[in-house]
């Protein structure tokens, strides 16, 4: 790879002078369209990973924002999340959700997206478990 660490504004391919970067990550850099595409397919995983962790900060930030806006934090509001949550139902309603603790309903949806990406990371670090082995370690006496 061309690019070093003490001249990052060299293009990743040929090694030319850069003005460009990559402006989904803003961690390449190219010369060219040209290069950007030869490159593309070494670079997307890293790229997507940037991204991705980006992504989840910026939805971090704002669900922090809309807990500290509503005071959802209080026992009684998490209480009234929880069971609304898990009520039984495949799915809660963001304008439901909207209105019962008086946020609009974009909040309501970015609120319920990140909740999802943690069930959804708990899911996955059960699956993880079970496939490891590790699934009833913790229950076992010594």
């Amino acid at each position: 790879m061309p690019s070093t660490a003490a001249n990052k504004r060299t293009c990743q391919v040929c090694g030319k002078e850069s003005i460009k970067k990559c402006s989904r990550c803003n961690l390449a850099w190219y010369c060219s369209p040209d290069c950007q595409r030869k490159h593309w397919k070494e670079h997307k995983p890293v790229c997507n990973s940037e991204y991705q962790s980006h992504q989840y900060e910026i939805h971090k930030k704002a669900f922090d924002t809309i807990i500290e806006k509503y005071n959802l934090k209080t026992e009684k509001k998490s209480t009234e999340i929880a069971e609304l949550l898990t009520n039984g139902t495949d799915a809660v309603n963001a304008g439901e959700f909207a209105e019962k603790f008086g946020m609009d309903v974009q909040e309501a949806v970015v609120f319920l997206e990140w909740i999802k990406v943690g069930v959804d990371f708990k899911v996955q670090a059960i699956d993880t478990a079970k496939k490891s082995g590790f699934d009833g370690i913790a229950g076992k006496k010594r």
